[in-house]
């Protein structure tokens, strides 16, 4: 028996990625040549894998039977090159991370530059997004690593995460609001306030997910707050005086300049806990280990403090 890895690999890209053209952009590989690999995969195993004519795709039973299979073959080739690699001191490649913005720009520039100390070759390539732009990115393989807050849970129950930084939750407001005469405000400082939360724009609700799942703000709103997709966005509303911000304390950090200021929010015992995240059932190369391992022993970014063990 003369099989690649090569077709291996693509076909279970085929599947994680939903189809074939999806798992063609992913590898950088034409339509042609990834249908070619299944094609040679099928001949050489004497089965085929994959139902051509149902949508979306489907395996066929032997395509089921052997999946967790070829995962392990790969698994194992990866962990033999991440092995040697290591043996060597001579990690390179290129490692996709997801992030949220507030996270890119106070948590990974610090990451990367320890990485690169000791592994000069890793390139590190970082696309911004919310939360569900996150987890999307992660399931189909976009990305290998994420930076994504530990709630909302996800809905791939394959993620496995290590916890990294829990920080509050601020207020925003431009320069003279009468709220900033508080050294701290209250929730209940909020009720008929127009107010500006991170979250899905397009949702129906007048709050972002997390002012609406966390701070529990939603019947304290009154029905014309304002969603942003992103904190600097959220900051250039607050500072045009279009409402007050509540947002996590490093994206406030990230957009406060002048025209605003920051309160803390007085008794309030929830928090934007944050970890990194991988797939468990999808092998790391080598490359994507070391950035783990660095995130991990990163600092925390300055104002926020380690998660409490469960």
């Amino acid at each position: 028996m003369a099989l690649e890895l090569a077709w291996l690999r693509t076909w279970v890209e085929v599947v994680d990625a939903g189809g074939f053209t999806r798992a063609a952009e992913h590898m950088h590989l034409s339509q042609p040549r990834v249908s070619a690999h299944i094609a040679s995969l099928e001949r050489e195993l004497g089965c085929s894998l994959i139902e051509r004519r149902i949508r979306p795709l489907t395996l066929t039973d032997d395509g089921r039977a052997l999946l967790s299979r070829a995962r392990a073959v790969l698994a194992a080739a990866d962990e033999l090159v991440t092995a040697r690699q290591t043996d060597r001191g001579t990690i390179s490649g290129t490692v996709s991370v997801a992030s949220f913005a507030s996270g890119s720009s106070e948590f990974l520039p610090g990451v990367i530059t320890k990485l690169w100390e000791e592994h000069s070759q890793i390139h590190v390539a970082v696309l911004d997004g919310d939360v569900g732009f996150i987890e999307a990115a992660l399931s189909e393989r976009r990305v290998s690593v994420a930076l994504r807050p530990i709630r909302p849970e996800p809905h791939d129950q394959a993620f496995t995460m290590r916890p990294l930084w829990r920080e509050p939750f601020v207020m925003l407001a431009p320069t003279g609001h009468p709220l900033l005469e508080k050294s701290e405000v209250d929730l209940r400082d909020f009720a008929n306030q127009r107010v500006i939360t991170i979250g899905n724009p397009l949702a129906n609700t007048v709050v972002g997910y997390e002012a609406e799942v966390e701070l529990s703000v939603k019947d304290m709103v009154a029905p014309y707050g304002t969603i942003s997709h992103q904190p600097t966005t959220l900051g250039a509303m607050v500072r045009a005086g279009h409402g007050i911000g509540i947002i996590n304390y490093l994206g406030a950090v990230m957009i406060q300049r002048e025209g605003m200021e920051m309160r803390p929010i007085r008794d309030l015992h929830r928090y934007r806990d944050v970890g990194i995240w991988w797939h468990s059932e999808r092998p790391l190369g080598a490359a994507a280990q070391a950035f783990i391992r660095a995130a991990i022993r990163a600092p925390r970014p300055e104002g926020t403090t380690a998660i409490p063990p469960p």
